[in-house]
């Protein structure tokens, strides 16, 4: 039986202590996501290992364009790596609001504790913003992450030194180049949608705004757009350009955390230039020598995904 229940009483507490910690796992560990464009400052920010969780790119996102977003689920063979910044109740509330379901809608992001082992020793309670696998928003099939998203998440872990195997762990992840064309015809079809659905949508955000509930309005709305645009999507048959892909999870154990937290530490002051950036890079790794074989095996996997997935695209 999963351990992953929600408490009866209401998803999105009203109130927060002073400080609390947020587990960021996707684009929130990149500084200029989360101190530029959401404005918010932690006072520490510190690297963390989430034990029993899976990283997974299953959130609907917009097709052609952002396919996808990070997610997490339960799995008790994987870890995540991610980075503890301890806000303010206050500027949590606010991150919140700026992720999908704008922290009102139970199918979007809903704030679940988790415990998470610093790279210091400590063991924090934190809040993890995670979409359930019951909602609708979830894709059937993980789809292929925009370059640019996937990116986020690799620099931001180089940033904060997180460990240099889960680093290449993400960077072995495929991902889809976003393409003009393609984002041209997609503002086209939002256009188009937004005109033809002018007699359901603005009846209720006008309601929604007099009954100063504004979060509720940008929730309706941008999920009323996603979800016709994916139906367009599947009926054009575009099913061939999102290209369908399960995120392989990073292996428990893979870092041995608990055998020797100062080695560990000591492993993740390497020095960012020695970091290969490319997936051709990884793959040159000997399983003879490797000290990690799970997580090389994994990440060969996760090679060969990306490797056909860029064969498919080139003889459409």
């Amino acid at each position: 039986m999963s351990v992953f229940q929600f408490p009866s009483e209401s998803l999105f507490p009203s109130n927060y202590p002073e400080y609390v910690y947020n587990f960021a796992y996707g684009a929130n560990m990149h500084p200029n996501v989360l101190s530029g464009r959401r404005k918010i400052h932690p006072v520490e920010s510190i690297p963390g290992v989430l034990e029993g969780w899976q990283l997974t790119f299953d959130l609907r996102g917009i097709p052609g364009v952002e396919p996808c977003f990070g997610n997490i689920k339960e799995n008790p063979d994987s870890e995540i790596h991610g980075v503890l910044h301890k806000i303010t109740g206050k500027e949590f509330k606010r991150l919140i609001k700026t992720e999908r379901g704008s922290g009102v809608d139970a199918d979007g992001y809903i704030p679940y504790k988790v415990n998470v082992h610093a790279y210091d020793g400590r063991m924090i309670e934190a809040y993890a913003l995670v979409v359930r696998q019951t909602s609708p928003s979830i894709l059937y099939q993980h789809t292929l992450p925009s370059a640019r998203y996937i990116g986020l998440l690799r620099n931001g872990a180089t940033h904060y030194n997180i460990h240099p195997l889960y680093i290449e762990y993400l960077q072995s992840l495929p991902s889809i180049e976003r393409k003009k064309p393609v984002m041209i015809l997609v503002i086209i079809e939002i256009l188009l949608l937004i005109t033809l659905f002018a007699p359901l949508w603005i009846p209720v955000i006008i309601y929604y705004l007099c009954t100063h509930q504004k979060l509720h309005a940008r929730a309706f709305f941008f999920t009323l757009i996603i979800t016709n645009l994916w139906r367009i999507y599947r009926f054009c048959g575009a099913s061939r350009i999102i290209q369908p892909y399960y995120s392989a999870p990073f292996p428990l154990g893979s870092t041995n955390f608990k055998a020797n937290t100062k080695t560990f530490r000591a492993e993740v002051q390497i020095d960012e230039q020695t970091l290969q950036d490319t997936v051709t890079d990884i793959s040159s790794e000997q399983n003879s020598s490797s000290p990690f074989p799970l997580a090389t095996k994994q990440r060969k996997n996760n090679q060969n995904l990306a490797s056909l997935a860029q064969q498919q695209q080139h003889t459409e």
